[in-house]
């Protein structure tokens, strides 16, 4: 009984979510920074912040430097658990994508001005803030680019083929 409800569930968000190249790019997006907070938490989950901040700072792949602490691990997971809810709907991915692309872009310039942290809290590197520039660009991007196309609206083409998409209206007349 709990499956069938679970799996009515699942199916209904995962439909959902390839309405439009909107929305799924918005699931990515949080999928993406759900991955990197939940990696980021694994790797050093130190919450503490002002001068008792301490960070950890390995090198992925043998050569790029990432540097986090508990603060870093939940910004991503907060924003990226807010961009899988606010996928399903059109609306709200649209909105995610106004507040989260400035946001990250934010962050990244508080970074870049603060050198190792933001605002005491949060522990960066570099790199870190070019990568908050590049995501929080794209995520601006990608609703800057759903408005100007016009893939906020009802008309926006689904990204999935649905048969009742090609019936025609039943007040059409065909001739």
């Amino acid at each position: 009984m709990y499956f069938a409800a679970f799996r009515d569930l699942a199916l209904r968000y995962v439909n959902a979510i390839f309405e439009t190249p909107l929305q799924f790019a918005v699931f990515l997006a949080g999928a993406w920074f759900t991955a990197n907070g939940v990696i980021a938490f694994g790797i050093y989950p130190d919450m503490a912040f002002g001068g008792d901040m301490h960070s950890c700072t390995i090198q992925f792949l043998g050569f790029i430097p990432v540097t986090v602490n508990g603060w870093h691990a939940l910004f991503h997971l907060i924003t990226g658990l807010a961009g899988l809810a606010l996928a399903p709907t059109r609306t709200r991915a649209l909105a995610y994508t106004g507040v989260c692309g400035p946001f990250y872009l934010l962050i990244a310039a508080l970074g870049f001005a603060g050198g190792d942290h933001v605002v005491h809290m949060m522990a960066v590197d570099t790199f870190g803030n070019i990568v908050h520039t590049i995501e929080g660009s794209i995520v601006l991007g990608v609703g800057g680019l759903a408005t100007i196309t016009g893939l906020t609206h009802d008309q926006a083409p689904a990204m999935r083929s649905d048969s009742s998409r090609t019936r025609p209206h039943p007040n059409t007349i065909e001739e």
